[in-house]
């Protein structure tokens, strides 16, 4: 019985490499020249993802999630929506401060994600 639950557990262990936002396994969005990762396309998982707005911006974007990475010493907003220019609008802080540095990229829902940095 021991040896059951013991492989049991390394089953859900190892499985979850492939779940949640930090998946080992998972495909990303490549970045075009403009800066804005299109759906379809995809690479390898870059380390060092959060030293950039645009590189936050590109990672929400291939997962479909907003959310807070780190890789910031100041503020950062993040936000989501049907436009660019709505997605940027919409990060926390973006109409009291003006940020410093701005990311966007589209996900492959049609949504656009943005990160502003300030």
């Amino acid at each position: 019985m021991r040896n059951l639950m013991a492989v049991a557990l390394m089953a859900v262990v190892s499985g979850s490499t492939f779940a949640g936002p930090f998946g080992l396994f998972r495909s990303r969005q490549n970045q075009n020249g403009n800066g804005v990762a299109q759906a379809g396309q995809s690479t390898v998982v870059v380390s060092g993802f959060t030293s950039t707005a645009q590189g936050v911006a590109n990672h929400m974007a291939s997962i479909l999630r907003i959310g807070h990475f780190g890789g910031n010493r100041g503020y950062e907003g993040v936000g989501c929506g049907n436009s660019p220019y709505a997605a940027e609008m919409n990060c926390c802080y973006r109409r009291q401060m003006q940020p410093r540095e701005v990311g966007i990229a589209q996900g492959a829902n049609g949504l656009w994600y943005a990160c502003c940095r300030y």
